[in-house]
C-alpha cells in the first residue's frame, strides 16, 4: 500500500479548505484499499479558526503557523515537524483545488523510474477550462528571466509586457513526458526528490516555487515528468487574491533575483 502524504497551505480560507478536504474524502475512499492518505494542514491564518472536519478515509492534521509564513515558508514549517521521505509521494498545495475522485487511484497505479522527481498533473483551470500545466516545456533563458524580472521591479513595464506579449503568447500544449516545470497550485514529488534534494528551502514569502523546484530537479538529476492522465481542478486566486498588489510585485521579483542567483 502506497503512502501519499498531502502538504497544504490555508490563510483565510476555511470555506475553500472545506471543499478541498471533501474531495480529498471522495478521492481517498475511491483509493482506500491502495493508497494510506495524511493530510497536513499549515495554517497561516491569525487568529486561527477551529477547523471542524472529521475525515474517514485519511487522518487530519492542522498546524497553526502562528505567522503568516508565505506558501514554500509553511511547507517547510510542516517538513520540519513531518518528514517526507517516509512517503511516497508528497502532494504540495493550495488549498484553492479540488481533487478528482480518480486522482490518488490514478498516481497509485502511475509507474515512475528511480529519476523521476515531480510528477505534474493536469490542473485544469475553473476560470477557462484550461489546463494550467506545463508551466514551461522548456527551460527559461536567463535573459528571459532577467527580462521578467525587470517587468515586475517597474510595474508600469510589467502591466505593458501582460497587455502585449503575455497576453498574446500561445498557450503551451504538450504531451505526457519529459518537461522543464508544472504549475505550483498542486505539485507532486516523489520519496527520491527529498533523498536528493532535502526539504523544501525557498526563503521567497509568494511566487516563482515552480522554477525552484524545477531548478531542484535539473541540479540534482532528476526528471520532470507531465502526466495529464492524473487531474485536479484550480479554483484559482483564494489566497493570493488577498495580498497587495505592490507586495505581489516584490515578491516576484525576489523569487527572480533568488532564481538567477542561485541557479544560473
Amino acid at each position: 500500500m502506497r503512502k501519499i502524504a498531502i502538504y497544504c497551505v490555508n490563510y483565510h480560507s476555511y470555506n475553500s479548505l472545506k471543499n478541498y478536504l471533501e474531495s480529498i474524502e471522495v478521492a481517498a475512499k475511491t483509493a482506500k484499499e491502495e493508497v494510506m492518505l495524511s493530510v497536513f494542514v499549515a495554517d497561516n491564518t491569525t487568529p486561527v479558526s477551529a477547523i471542524d472536519y472529521d475525515p474517514l478515509h485519511f487522518t487530519l492534521l492542522v498546524l497553526p503557523t502562528g505567522q503568516n509564513m508565505g506558501y514554500f515558508g509553511a511547507i517547510r514549517f510542516i517538513m520540519q515537524k513531518h518528514n517526507p521521505k517516509v512517503f511516497d509521494y508528497i502532494i504540495i498545495s493550495n488549498v484553492d483545488i479540488l481533487m478528482q475522485p480518480d486522482t490518488f487511484k490514478l498516481l497509485n497505479c502511475y509507474q515512475t523510474t528511480e529519476d523521476t522527481g515531480w510528477i505534474v498533473p493536469a490542473i485544469i483551470s475553473q476560470n477557462n477550462g484550461e489546463d494550467l500545466c506545463p508551466q514551461a516545456t522548456h527551460r527559461y533563458s536567463l535573459n528571459k528571466l532577467r527580462l521578467l524580472w525587470l517587468t515586475f521591479r517597474c510595474p508600469y513595464i510589467h502591466r505593458i509586457y501582460a497587455k502585449t506579449f503575455y497576453k498574446h503568447k500561445a498557450n503551451t500544449k504538450a504531451q505526457a513526458g519529459i518537461i522543464y516545470a508544472g504549475h505550483g497550485s498542486c505539485i507532486i514529488l516523489t520519496r527520491e526528490y527529498f533523498n536528493r534534494c532535502g526539504i523544501i528551502n525557498y526563503p521567497i514569502f509568494l511566487y516563482e516555487e515552480e522554477i525552484y523546484i524545477a531548478e531542484e530537479c535539473r541540479t540534482h538529476g532528476l526528471k520532470v515528468i507531465y502526466e495529464p492522465s492524473i487531474t485536479v481542478h484550480d479554483i484559482g486566486r483564494v489566497s493570493t487574491g488577498k495580498t497587495n498588489w505592490k507586495e505581489n510585485y516584490l515578491w516576484h521579483a525576489q523569487g527572480l533575483d533568488f532564481i538567477i542567483k542561485n541557479y544560473y
